[in-house]
């Protein structure tokens, strides 16, 4: 479903990654670990498009999706949750959902795609009117998290 080939990266002259290769199937959970500083963050980064990788390849679901553009990646089905959330703390819950659901085909289901998080997230449907930045650290974490499935994506990277 999900494959890196010797993808390398980092940022100016450092380099945060060096040929990683790593398979995902479908149906799979994986984790990733490591101390601080190894890389982690920067795979993510790279494959959900926010990064572009210096060499490698990245192919999902036998399409290359190397060099494409963060939104092409989501539209692919691939959502990212970052580090440290990344909410836009000005918005209301259901707001920052809204833009999770910001691809043509996520737009078209955003009612059906709502009522399915806040299923999941039924503390959200409480506070969809409330500003985002004001929520608790796990709240804010549970809209981010919310706000990349609006996409209904077929893989959740979770930074």
């Amino acid at each position: 479903m999900l494959s890196l080939r010797r993808v390398s990266a980092g940022y100016g002259s450092f380099r945060a990654l060096f040929d990683v290769s790593l398979e995902v199937a479908a149906g799979e959970a994986i984790g990733v670990v490591g101390p601080n500083g190894a890389g982690k963050s920067t795979l993510m980064r790279v494959i959900s498009g926010m990064l572009r990788s210096s060499s490698g390849e990245l192919v999902f679901e036998g399409r290359s999706l190397t060099r494409l553009p963060a939104h092409r990646i989501v539209e692919a089905g691939i959502a990212h949750v970052p580090e440290h959330r990344r909410l836009f703390a000005k918005l209301s819950v259901e707001e920052n959902l809204r833009i999770g659901a910001f691809i043509p085909s996520a737009r078209a289901r955003f009612a059906e795609q709502l009522d399915w998080v806040y299923q999941l997230f039924p503390r959200l449907k409480e506070r969809r009117s409330q500003v985002a930045g004001t929520m608790s650290g796990g709240e804010q974490q549970m809209c981010a998290i919310a706000r990349a499935l609006m996409s209904k994506p077929k893989v959740l990277l979770m930074d």
